[in-house]
């Protein structure tokens, strides 16, 4: 199915930056940093713009950075600061603060994690289906699983191809071919209504553990994240492990019993979250990037900061 961008007034974008100073041990490629995922994020806004979409930049920073960063932040958008010292702590208060801003329900906010890579018409391509998409209450850039719409509610799962390549309702907007998706990261947009009525449920879940991102990301869609055997063995774990993870096993056991039981969404509060084919941002860890495009397009935003005087060394 073809949609037609020109059909319908593209949202207002509203991209939130999370960022923070520190880096973690994950492995990255060697043209990975920061500034480099940043100058992305700010190149593809100015494509946007470019294009007729309004973009605002809003960067909620996590403590200290390094002053390349923040000089570059400050050209570019509004700098807000706080001091937090989590991702989830830093993640729940920037869906707070979206919530309660004086922005229109119909505004798209976009949640942005500092280390991805950004295609220069990233932020168009998402407007575009924003506006073609009105069921679409989240969306992703990134991301390759099609949720399979015959699987049951209790049991997700994905088309055996990635991307598009398997689902049924598959829309192409612009350049990019937009699909139900199952599950994405806290990278995401979501309409600023929705977030609104899912604050609570979307504020708890990162206290679910483990790969809370994927669990939000299945619950919000009225999805079932954990099996019942799964939460039984968790509740029972006698006899499987040592007695003093007992009460840890039993805690979580209850915390994904919960989230099994606020899954079940009426048909009216299932959201539907859609993903891109081809991906327009990727995460820069080793073990996620699929191909040698991303090395490319490194170097051309690389070349593109140069040329607006933003001094990123070339790493590759």
């Amino acid at each position: 199915m073809i949609g037609d961008p020109g059909a319908a007034t593209p949202p207002r974008l509203r991209i939130l930056y999370r960022s923070h100073g520190g880096e973690n041990a994950k492995g990255r490629p060697p043209y990975y940093s920061k500034l480099l995922s940043l100058a992305s994020v700010v190149r593809a806004v100015r494509h946007a713009r470019e294009a007729g979409v309004t973009a605002e930049l809003t960067y909620w920073n996590d403590g200290p950075l390094p002053a390349d960063r923040l000089d570059l932040m400050r050209a570019t958008g509004d700098v807000v600061q706080v001091a937090l010292g989590s991702n989830r702590r830093s993640y729940r208060a920037a869906l707070d603060w979206a919530a309660r801003s004086d922005w229109d329900d119909a505004d798209l906010v976009w949640l942005v994690e500092d280390d991805y890579l950004y295609q220069p018409y990233a932020f168009h391509w998402l407007a575009q289906a924003a506006a073609v998409l009105p069921d679409a209450d989240y969306l992703s850039m990134y991301g390759r699983g099609s949720l399979d719409l015959t699987s049951p509610r209790q049991a997700p799962r994905t088309h055996d191809r990635p991307g598009a390549a398997d689902a049924p309702d598959a829309v192409s907007v612009g350049g990019a071919t937009w699909f139900r998706g199952l599950s994405t990261t806290s990278t995401f947009g979501v309409r600023l209504g929705v977030l609104r009525e899912d604050l609570a449920l979307l504020r708890a879940l990162p206290f679910s553990g483990g790969a809370w991102d994927h669990t939000s990301c299945l619950t919000v869609q009225g999805l079932q994240p954990f099996t019942w055997i799964h939460v039984r063995e968790e509740l029972l774990p006698f006899g499987r492990l040592p007695v003093a993870q007992w009460p840890a096993s039993a805690a979580r056991g209850v915390v994904h019993a919960g989230v099994n039981l606020r899954s079940r969404r009426s048909p009216a509060r299932r959201r539907r979250l859609y993903q891109c084919d081809p991906i327009c941002a990727a995460h820069l860890e080793l073990s996620e990037l699929g191909d040698t495009r991303w090395a490319v397009l490194a170097g051309e935003v690389q070349a593109w900061a140069v040329a607006e005087g933003i001094p990123i060394a070339d790493q590759r």
